[in-house]
């Protein structure tokens, strides 16, 4: 049986001081109608106490099971010197606990997720 995601790539960031991982998507995983090919995850949710029980794995398959076939409306900048759409679904269901996450699609690409953060919401 094939990996659903496999690591390609695992970074550190000296400009931003963060870890990038970075996973091929081996199975059709659609987000606004378009196939994602690539999800990127940054240690930035770590960096913040109380969040140890979120992993990777928990994103992904966050993704895999709810996110996917799913559309949503990126938020309104907040900033409107940012470059990129903010997509921040809230209080995502799974394993009975709720979730938010916070991503775009990575530099101006339609098929490869940048994930900046994750955590609970109760």
């Amino acid at each position: 049986m094939p990996e659903l995601f496999k690591l390609i790539k695992k970074e550190f960031s000296e400009k931003y001081q963060e870890w990038w991982w970075t996973y091929s998507i081996n199975f059709n995983l659609i987000f606004n109608e378009q196939k994602i090919t690539k999800i990127t995850i940054t240690d930035y949710t770590w960096t913040k106490k109380g969040r140890q029980a979120i992993t990777k794995d928990l994103i992904l398959n966050i993704f895999r099971e709810i996110l996917n076939d799913k559309e949503a409306e990126p938020e309104p900048k907040k900033n409107p010197a940012w470059k990129r759409d903010h997509f921040v679904p809230k209080r995502i269901p799974f394993n009975g606990k709720k979730y938010k996450l916070v991503f775009w699609f990575k530099d101006n690409t339609n098929n490869h997720l940048w994930v900046k953060n994750c955590h609970r919401q109760d």
